[in-house]
C-alpha cells in the first residue's frame, strides 16, 4: 500500500505533510482510486480538502483533541488522512486564543503554552501509524503542526512556484551511533511528473 504524490512515493508510518491544498487532493485521490482497502478521512465540522474529494472511504469527525484520541483507539483503516486543526488544541491553551477565560488576553500567561496535549497526540498517531499508512496534513506552520512533525517518520513540504512545485522531503536514516533526519529537495515543473521515451 502507497500513495503517489506527483513525483513522491509514500509508504507506510506517520508522514507530515504540508502543502496547497490541490496536493492533499492529488493524494487522497491516488489512494482512493487505486487501492481497494478502506481509508478512514478524519477532520473537524470544516474541512479544505473534503468538498474536492468524492468516492469511497470513511469519515470521522474530531472536535477536541480527545475526540481524535478515542477515534485513534478504535481505529481499522490501514490508510488515514488527518486534516490538521489547530483549534483541535484549544483546550491545551486554556481556553480561546490561549488565555484562560477566552477574553483574548494573551500577555497573560505569555510563555506558558502547555503543549504536553500535542506531543502526546503526536506520539499516539505515530504509534497507531505502526504497520499502517497514515498522512497528518495542513496547509501551513503552526507550533502543533511542528511538534507533529518533529515526531512523525517523514516530512513533506510542497511549496507552489510560478512555475511548479518545490519539494523538501525528510525521513530519518539510521546511522553508525543513532538515528538522524535527512533532507532532500527538487523543483517539480507543473507540466512534467514524468519524462516520456519516444
Amino acid at each position: 500500500m502507497h500513495i503517489d504524490i506527483l513525483s513522491v512515493t509514500i509508504r507506510g508510518g506517520l508522514t507530515a505533510l504540508r502543502s496547497p491544498i490541490e496536493v492533499a487532493v492529488a493524494a487522497v485521490k491516488d489512494y482512493v482510486e487505486n487501492h481497494p482497502y478502506s481509508m478512514l478521512y478524519i477532520c473537524r465540522n470544516y474541512s479544505r480538502v473534503l468538498d474536492h474529494l468524492d468516492g469511497d472511504f470513511d469519515v470521522r469527525r474530531a472536535f477536541t483533541a480527545y475526540q481524535l484520541f478515542s477515534i485513534l483507539e478504535d481505529v481499522y483503516q490501514d490508510v488515514m488522512f488527518i486534516e490538521h486543526d489547530p483549534l483541535l488544541f484549544e483546550d491545551a491553551l486554556g481556553g480561546k486564543n490561549g488565555d484562560e477565560n477566552g477574553s483574548g488576553n494573551k500577555d497573560r500567561g505569555r510563555g506558558s503554552r502547555d503543549y504536553s496535549l500535542a506531543e502526546n497526540l503526536s506520539l499516539a498517531v505515530k504509534d497507531v501509524a505502526r504497520g499502517r499508512l497514515i498522512i497528518y496534513y495542513s496547509p501551513f506552520n503552526d507550533p502543533f503542526f511542528n511538534l507533529i512533525a518533529k515526531n512523525s517518520d517523514r516530512v513533506l513540504i510542497f511549496e507552489r512556484e510560478p512555475s511548479g512545485y518545490f519539494i523538501v522531503d525528510s525521513g530519518y536514516s539510521e546511522g553508525y551511533r543513532n538515528r538522524h533526519r535527512r533532507f532532500y529537495h527538487r523543483f517539480l515543473p507543473k507540466g512534467q511528473t514524468t519524462l516520456e521515451v519516444f
